[in-house]
């Protein structure tokens, strides 16, 4: 039988998950109304002519998205099979600690790092006009999530029993059979985790993202030129959200935004809770 205290905690916690996107969907109802389901296609997005097209918003979120994850998942993996197969004890801890460090940086200071450092890299190395573009936002977040990847890659490929371990040297296996046969597959269940936990965070980010991608209110042209300065659903809300009035079409266009991610994180967390 539960503790009362505990009782109320979960019951709170479950108030919390029903309550956010009730709240959200509520206040978002006046934008349906008036602007439809045609504006998640829309691409149009000048408020004050009451066009609220969300088309450019969600295609730099997953323009973004899938560069951070392209680059952080390889990478990441790959740090930590090398952290706790291949380094001395030693330096498998010092690169945990590390990592550690990393993920505890707030988001701004990471926006902050991209505007001195990676803005101006990107745009002399490609000759570009500013350095503000979904690969800027992509670079940036996937330096965010990489640490969340690393530590939960090596916690799953650690937990993976010895006897399985022995199993495959008494088969003989090399080093590489091993690694792609018995210990990658037995940490999946972790690494998926990892993954989608970073996802989670990847997609909820606003201060960093805001500072580098431009927030330019266009379709990229072509929609595949990631150079371009563009706008993701956290930056909009980001920098508009201060300046649109409390109960305007406005403010609702922004909670229909905010109601479009906490819908794609409320999928990432079943997919995450679903059996591999």
């Amino acid at each position: 039988m539960l503790k009362p205290g505990l009782g109320l905690a979960i019951l709170l916690m479950l108030l919390a998950a029903v309550a956010v996107p009730v709240f959200l969907l509520q206040a978002s109802i006046p934008f349906w109304q008036a602007a439809g389901i045609s504006s998640i296609w829309s691409s149009e997005w000048y408020p004050y002519e009451q066009l609220y097209g969300l088309l450019p918003a969600i295609i730099g979120t997953s323009w973004a998205i899938l560069i951070s994850l392209a680059i952080a998942i390889p990478c990441s993996v790959a740090a930590a099979i090398a952290a706790s197969e291949m380094l001395p004890p030693m330096l498998a801890e010092k690169a945990r600690i590390g990592m550690e460090v990393l993920a505890g940086i707030p988001s701004i200071v990471y926006g902050l790092i991209g505007l001195w450092v990676l803005l101006p890299l990107l745009q002399s190395s490609l000759d570009l006009l500013t350095g503000h573009s979904l690969l800027a936002a992509g670079l940036m977040l996937a330096l965010m999530i990489l640490p969340t990847i690393m530590l939960m890659t090596m916690d799953a490929l650690q937990q993976v029993p010895a006897d399985q371990r022995e199993a495959g040297l008494s088969l003989g296996l090399d080093w590489t059979a091993q690694l792609t046969r018995i210990l990658l597959p037995a940490a999946w269940p972790g690494i998926r985790s990892g993954i989608l936990l970073s996802l989670g965070r990847a997609l909820g980010e606003t201060m960093a993202v805001m500072l580098v991608v431009g927030s330019m209110d266009r379709l990229p042209q072509p929609v595949y030129n990631i150079l371009q300065p563009a706008q993701t659903l956290t930056s909009r809300i980001g920098r508009e959200i201060g300046e649109a009035a409390f109960g305007s079409i406005h403010f609702s266009s922004l909670m229909a935004a905010g109601l479009m991610l906490a819908i794609m994180g409320l999928s990432i967390s079943l997919l995450a809770n679903k059996r591999p």
